[in-house]
């Protein structure tokens, strides 16, 4: 019969055993894995896409007729023609507008979603006491520029 300490022993044998086979395996494919691996370097290549202008359209004036010193309201419809989100930036006068009626700048900050239908957007504007008798009953247009950039948050 075998004694209690002869046991003991042999479990501690066996156990060392399994773990040196393990640590074997281990480090081994760790030394196998390091004498098969490299590396090299070079450069991957894509192509950026080129960002497409907003879509503007005039409106009318939906509030208050104008008239030399009087104000109103326009309208501008804009729309995102590009796939991702844009937010409009700002709204400027550009060229000459008929009848002498002005805007100041805008910093709207109105988000368009990726291919977005028109959204309006209105600001307000001005005529000139000097407008001249002609503008009477005329349909004004007043040029504008809108500046947009992408994200959500610019």
């Amino acid at each position: 019969m075998i004694s209690f300490r002869e046991l003991v022993r042999r479990r501690y044998v066996r156990g060392g055993v399994i773990v040196f086979a393990v640590a074997t395996a281990v480090l081994g494919s760790g030394v196998a894995y390091a004498a098969w691996t490299s590396s090299g370097t070079g450069a991957a290549t894509t192509k950026a896409g080129t960002a497409q202008a907003p879509v503007v359209t005039g409106g009318a004036v939906v509030t208050g007729t104008l008239y030399p010193g009087g104000t109103g309201d326009a309208v501008v419809n804009v729309s995102n023609p590009n796939p991702y989100p844009v937010t409009i930036t700002s709204i400027a006068p550009t060229g000459t507008p008929t009848c002498g009626v002005t805007f100041a700048e805008r910093f709207p900050g109105t988000q368009l979603a990726a291919n977005s239908a028109p959204v309006a957007i209105t600001f307000s504007v001005a005529m000139a006491l000097s407008a001249p008798n002609t503008c009477q009953g005329a349909v004004i247009d007043v040029p504008v520029v809108v500046t947009i950039a992408s994200g959500t948050g610019a």
